[in-house]
């Protein structure tokens, strides 16, 4: 996975990168009513949009992997869990 650079933070114009984008006239119809109402310049609107977009799929990419995580981890503590269950039904753990 590429690295992740900080959150959105504020550049100066001359550091942007100038970026053509072909919206749904739908969409910017909704952004430029959104934006309107919260007296926000459209750049900083849009990079924020993004940057919350990003955070969204961020937070899903490590939930999953910790899920598959919680899960390997499940099942190796459920062989322990069995040998445990073996030697106790074996009577060794009595002996002792």
């Amino acid at each position: 996975m590429a690295r992740i650079k900080p959150d959105f933070e504020e550049v100066i114009p001359l550091k942007m990168i100038p970026l053509s984008l072909k919206l749904n006239p739908t969409v910017l119809d909704n952004m430029e009513a959104v934006r309107a109402i919260i007296k926000q310049n459209r750049n900083t609107y849009i990079n924020l949009a993004i940057d919350a977009f990003n955070h969204y799929h961020r937070y899903k990419m490590i939930k999953k992997r910790m899920d598959q995580d919680a899960y390997n981890v499940t099942t190796y503590y459920l062989e322990i869990f069995k040998e445990f269950e073996e030697i106790n039904q074996s009577g060794i753990l009595k002996e002792l």
